[in-house]
């Protein structure tokens, strides 16, 4: 990274450390001042940082203040961090059953991120980096999440979706997306073969917050080979969902409430 993107970058950073809970509207000459810098490069960094949606503007006064992307991003923050800490457990004994690789995802718009991951010991195994981000729409990680979103949502997905260069033309791809969802309401978990990685396959289920949104997902993952045997897959789903029906009743989640 140049040094000129760094400076920028720190700078980014130091205006939004000055809002705070005693001043969380800021104009551009008092955010001048805090930040040493003259007013017109401060305003042309609110102003680029309000086209973003991180800051929203009074109209009124002029003055400054954090946007519904940043509230967006600390509700993220805050039910990943809970999240990992309630899921953990659950994901030991999905995995002191099965050893095979376990991970937990968060939802976001478009994606699902891993957060947690307990790694299978096994010679031939499955793995992905924490943090790794992978499309909603594929995997049975992300389409366990997907399918218990509201349809405008789903649609708000496909969307996105067929922007990409992969499937702008795969109309029927997401009509299939459709009818496999209504199997995973049925039966609550999802299964996929090879979507995200060639020769990977998963078994995944989704958690659900206490207003019965799915949040996140946990994934039991392996080499193909080893999940084409119908009975380990019954098996394996049965000991997933148990766990994260568990997970979800942590989060004070109530099946009625959906």
């Amino acid at each position: 990274m140049a040094s000129s993107d760094h400076q920028y970058i720190n700078r980014i950073f130091s205006l939004l450390d000055c809002f705070s809970v005693e001043n969380p509207d800021l104009g551009v000459r008092e955010a001048a001042r805090m930040l040493n810098i003259s007013p017109s490069s401060c305003g042309r960094l609110l102003g680029e940082l309000r086209d973003e949606g991180i800051l929203i503007q009074n109209t009124e006064s002029r003055t400054y203040s954090l946007g519904g992307r940043v509230i967006r991003w600390a509700e993220v923050y805050s039910e990943s961090s809970d999240l990992r800490k309630k899921a953990f457990p659950f994901m030991e004994d999905i995995y002191r059953q099965t050893n095979e690789t376990v991970t937990l995802y968060t939802a976001e718009e478009f994606d699902r991120v891993c957060v947690e991951r307990i790694e299978s010991r096994k010679t031939v195994r499955v793995s992905e980096p924490i943090g790794t981000r992978i499309n909603i729409f594929t995997g049975s990680g992300g389409k366990s999440i997907l399918a218990f979103r509201t349809e405008e949502e789903i649609e708000h997905v496909f969307e996105y979706a067929r922007t990409l260069p992969k499937y702008e033309k795969e109309n029927d791809y997401f009509d299939q997306l459709q009818n496999e969802f209504q199997i995973i309401r049925k039966q609550g978990f999802a299964i996929s073969h090879g979507e995200w990685q060639t020769d990977a396959s998963g078994i995944g289920a989704p958690i659900f917050n206490d207003r019965g949104i799915p949040i996140g997902s946990i994934s039991i993952s392996a080499p193909t080979q080893r999940f084409l045997n119908e009975e380990i897959l019954r098996s394996y789903s049965k000991i997933l969902v148990q766990n994260v029906k568990r997970i979800s009743r942590e989060l004070g989640y109530i099946p009625e409430r959906r």
